[in-house]
């Protein structure tokens, strides 16, 4: 399915392309206002795709057939880390390109698509990573539901550094050498 800012714009003026020989796809509410999953795909035909999650903030622009600079980058990291098919989820699905731009409800913020959303994917990964950024303390709740649930899968949570707040940093501006290392939920 196609972007469908038509219905809502979500604000961001960069649009990038998809690298050559990635398959993008999204998953987005009937309004446009919300994007549960995003998905690039660059499995050679003879070969099982190796999936990794990322586990953002908040969607901004990209869709099936654009990027963002944060997909984008994080598309990269999958790429360098031997994936060869990128999913992302956030925390709220809400889409904008500046957090002031989040609804402050938590329940307008993160539709109650999301968290099935994320835990599908979170299924189909071989690895997932929390890379959410800072959200404001009354995004709290939504974020210890979507990481008891993505926990009960069994699977290990990483991330690419902690905040001095213990959330996960977002990798727009890491470096490309940054290693991942396990996430813990603070308390």
């Amino acid at each position: 399915m196609s972007s469908p800012d038509h219905l809502h714009d979500p604000g961001g003026k960069v649009r990038l392309k998809l690298p050559d020989g990635v398959i993008g796809g999204a998953t987005f509410s009937d309004c446009g206002r919300y994007r549960q999953a995003l998905t690039r795909d660059w499995t050679q035909a003879a070969d099982t795709p190796k999936s990794v999650l990322f586990i953002g903030m908040n969607p901004s622009v990209a869709g099936a057939e654009v990027s963002d600079p944060t997909c984008h980058r994080e598309l990269m990291f999958s790429r360098d880390w031997g994936f060869t098919r990128y999913l992302k989820g956030n925390m709220l699905d809400w889409r904008a390109t500046s957090p002031k731009d989040i609804p402050p409800d938590p329940a307008l913020a993160c539709s109650g698509a999301n968290i099935p959303a994320l835990v599908d994917m979170a299924s189909e990964a071989e690895l997932v990573v929390m890379a959410y950024g800072k959200l404001h303390a009354r995004f709290q709740p939504v974020v210890r539901d979507v990481f008891v649930a993505i926990t009960a899968l069994g699977k290990p949570l990483q991330c690419l550094g902690v905040n001095k707040d213990g959330s996960a940093k977002h990798p727009l501006y890491l470096r490309k050498d940054t290693q991942l290392r396990p996430f813990e939920l603070p308390l």
